[in-house]
């Protein structure tokens, strides 16, 4: 194994999307991390990316190069009350250390989903959106993403061309 791919298996944020069901717009399955020992579930993507999000958060990795933001008020109101961008960090930083690994890396791209499975390395979070690769596992394929909505694409196109429709 060349050098570049064992750092790729040494990344604290590999998670593997596991798709049970794929029905049109709704796609339902499980996420795996090694900071979970239970399966994390999911009714679409949109629901997996977003609990994807809250674990790169608390895993402070790959850090958000911009702060979210909202027309809620709620979400404006707490971003007030926190404080400025050190006093998030620190309460960040404790809930990483609380972290601890559940499962090992081979147990995490272990786990296999009824329709499809891909790994999912973000390794950037720029722009509002994330950079990585994603590998789907039983077509042995790997491709780089410059965008979160790229993902989605490359993730349907996999879902679209094994229920027979169009790419």
């Amino acid at each position: 194994m060349e050098e570049r791919e064992e750092r790729i298996l040494h990344s604290p944020n590999i998670v593997t999307l596991c798709v049970d069901s794929y029905g049109g717009r709704r796609q339902a399955g499980r996420l795996y991390h090694c900071y979970t020992e239970r399966p994390i579930p999911f009714s679409s993507l949109l629901e997996a990316f977003a609990r994807m999000d809250s674990f790169y958060d608390d895993l402070q990795f790959p850090f958000a190069s911009t702060e979210r933001r909202s027309f809620r008020a709620e979400r404006k109101a707490k971003r007030r009350t926190a404080g400025r961008r050190g006093e998030l960090s620190a309460v960040s930083e404790k809930k990483r250390k609380e972290m601890k690994e559940m499962e090992t890396f081979d147990q995490v791209i272990g786990h296999r989903g009824t329709d499809a499975t891909f790994v999912i390395r973000v390794q950037y979070r720029q722009h509002s959106s994330w950079q990585g690769e994603v590998t789907w596992v039983d077509g042995g394929k790997k491709e780089y993403f410059r965008s979160a909505l790229e993902l989605v694409r490359l993730i349907d196109g996999v879902l679209n061309d094994s229920e027979g429709g169009p790419s």
